[in-house]
């Protein structure tokens, strides 16, 4: 045992120094002058901000369209019109293909350079996970006298967060997805390798002074894993439910007058069943149904190319959020063995605008335990299991159905706000060192 912690020692000491010295690989001068530029200054910041309580960390934030920093987003602003709280937010200055609305920024906002040394899948990747190191020792020497919240955007994020900011700053993680769990999860290799069970120990080694979840069961699942279930404040955020929240009133042009509208929008990647919308695809009916699809993700081209020139389905690049409404079920599907290392937002987001949604993945995900009343179950298994069940599904709906799960997603609508608010006031109550 003592010997892995001093292997797992030698391991997080060279992983620092092989990007501190990727600067004397590159070619040129002016490469190497522009890492140690980026390394040690962050874009836009004149003066710290004194006034603030709080600190987010994040990769993504407004305007950029990702979701995770959208909930930053709509933190930040709420608490300065509620309660007048200052917060900073610290990012990466780069763009990504998420889903959220484009908002302007809010707060006092540090972005941090991107930078990459080639396109190696190696390199990006482990500059990708540096990035994680690179925010929170931003974080530390810039706002220590503030109340740090880090979220799992980068991945590894909490890792970094409990070997930098543990018994020195007060801290909360707001956790979206899991790391490293997800790097491992189907992965039988990965979970026994040894650096990888030394990184997930070193991320729950220290419990934060409070952390957020999606929902009351991955509380129960997080608590567990830092073993003090009575000791660490918690609340329960689904993502993709806002305070500030628009529905566009003109219909998109992809909507038709009596048809039941279907859409999957959304990332379809490792922890989402491809299989389930491929059945869904091939069990429509286009005399009753169109099914929107807007895709992002590893398994997304494909499933473009195989829904291609079918009938009743159409493409939007891009989905806005004031739109989802229009949209009257939606496809949401998580592998039951990502349950509660993820939990879908597109499901949230769904119910949050009023429309109903049709889930393949665990009963016990938050997701379903939350919004059942307003859902659809499909249980998953394989492919022919699954596309008999659509098929029955899609035989039975009504439109009197869906508007009937349409009042009751509104219903559950006004919980998920009740827990915007509550969580909203846990956090400026945390605001206090």
């Amino acid at each position: 045992m003592l010997a892995l912690r001093k292997q797992g020692t030698i391991i997080y000491a060279i992983f620092q120094k092989t990007f501190l010295s990727l600067k004397h690989r590159t070619n040129t001068a002016k490469s190497s002058e522009l890492i140690d530029s980026i390394t040690e200054r962050v874009l836009n910041v004149t003066a710290k901000n004194t006034k603030a309580r709080l600190t987010f960390v994040t990769r993504y934030y407004p305007p950029d369209p990702n979701i995770n920093g959208e909930s930053v987003w709509d933190m930040v602003k709420y608490l300065k019109e509620k309660y007048g709280t200052e917060s900073n937010i610290i990012c990466i200055d780069r763009s990504s293909n998420g889903g959220g609305a484009v908002r302007e920024s809010a707060g006092n906002v540090v972005r941090i350079a991107p930078f990459s040394v080639n396109k190696s899948k190696f390199a990006r990747f482990f500059l990708f996970l540096y990035d994680g190191y690179r925010l929170v020792k931003a974080a530390k020497k810039r706002f220590s006298n503030t109340v740090i919240i880090c979220t799992t955007s980068p991945p590894l994020l909490p890792f970094w967060a409990n070997m930098t900011l543990s018994g020195k700053v007060k801290w909360g993680i707001w956790f979206f997805d899991l790391f490293p769990e997800s790097f491992g999860n189907d992965k039988t290799a990965i979970k026994n390798n040894f650096i990888y069970k030394w990184v997930l120990g070193k991320t729950y080694r220290h419990s934060p002074d409070f952390l957020i979840a999606l929902g009351p069961r991955q509380a129960e699942f997080l608590l567990k894993k830092y073993n003090n279930e009575n000791e660490t404040a918690y609340s329960s955020l689904p993502c993709g439910v806002f305070y500030y929240q628009e529905k566009n009133k003109e219909k998109p042009k992809w909507w038709e007058q009596g048809k039941i509208i279907l859409g999957y929008c959304g990332n379809l990647g490792a922890a989402h069943n491809p299989k389930f919308l491929k059945a869904v695809i091939d069990n429509i009916n286009p005399e009753k149904y169109r099914l929107v699809l807007s895709l992002y993700g590893v398994h997304s081209e494909k499933y473009k190319t195989y829904a291609a020139n079918k009938p009743g389905i159409v493409f939007t690049k891009r989905l806005q959020r004031g739109d989802l409404h229009f949209i009257d079920i939606h496809m949401v599907t998580l592998r039951e063995e990502w349950t509660h290392l993820a939990v879908p937002s597109k499901a949230v987001s769904a119910i949050s605008s009023g429309s109903t949604f049709m889930f393949s993945g665990s009963e016990d995900s938050d997701n379903w335990q939350l919004l059942q009343d307003a859902g659809w179950f499909i249980q998953e298994g394989s492919y022919k299991n699954m596309a008999a069940q659509l098929q029955t599904c899609f035989e039975d709906i009504t439109p009197a159905q869906v508007i009937e799960k349409r009042k009751k997603a509104a219903m559950i609508a006004e919980r998920l706000k009740q827990y915007v608010s509550d969580t909203y006031a846990f956090v400026e109550k945390q605001a206090i060192i």
